[in-house]
């Protein structure tokens, strides 16, 4: 019988040794870190105007380090006049007066992080029409939202720790277990 007790006894500590070595050596898998991205600009993106603003606006959703360049061309050439300011995630430049048309804004900052973040956006100045609430001048547009992810809602970050953590506590609850079977089986080998 103390063959099987010494054979269980080394499976336990094979189990521990292992569950040891599986959770020092589990990568741990860190949520994703996304670079800055562009989250809204006034004039909006593919979005209508009246008369062009006096100041264009791109908010990033991570704070800017530096303004390489940001342009706004149109019908007739450049709008921009001066150089672009910024304040945290927000980044602001002066535009002149523009005719009605299509534009395109360029940017290009180096976000805090130091990676470039770059990209083109499209708007028209022109007259605003009147559409009924609920209805759409695009014919492929769903009445449906598009669904949306809170920002509260953790991303999916894969197994994490749970796999090695459920191991450790299989192998202490399998440690436990034949520890209490050898208590026991003593105290009463001992009581004889």
């Amino acid at each position: 019988m103390s063959g099987v007790r010494a054979g269980l006894r080394r499976v336990a500590v094979l189990l521990a040794v292992a569950s040891a070595a599986v959770l020092s050596g589990w990568p741990q898998v860190q949520p994703a870190v996304a670079h800055s991205a562009l989250v809204a600009s006034q004039p909006p993106a593919d979005g209508l105007v009246e008369v062009m603003p006096s100041r264009a606006y791109l908010t990033f959703s991570a704070p800017v380090r530096e303004v390489k360049e940001i342009a706004v061309i149109g019908p007739e050439g450049s709008v921009t006049n001066g150089e672009a300011t910024f304040d945290g995630a927000e980044v602001m430049q002066t535009l002149w007066a523009g005719p009605a048309g299509d534009y395109t804004m360029s940017y290009f900052v180096v976000s805090e992080d130091g990676h470039d973040v770059r990209g083109d956006l499209h708007f028209e100045v022109g007259a605003l029409s009147v559409l009924e609430p609920g209805t759409s001048t695009d014919p492929d547009a769903s009445s449906a939202p598009a669904p949306v992810r809170s920002a509260d809602e953790p991303e999916e970050d894969g197994p994490g720790i749970a796999v090695p953590a459920a191991l450790l506590v299989g192998s202490a609850a399998v440690a436990l277990v034949l520890g209490r079977r050898r208590s026991l089986r003593s105290g009463s080998a001992r009581s004889r």
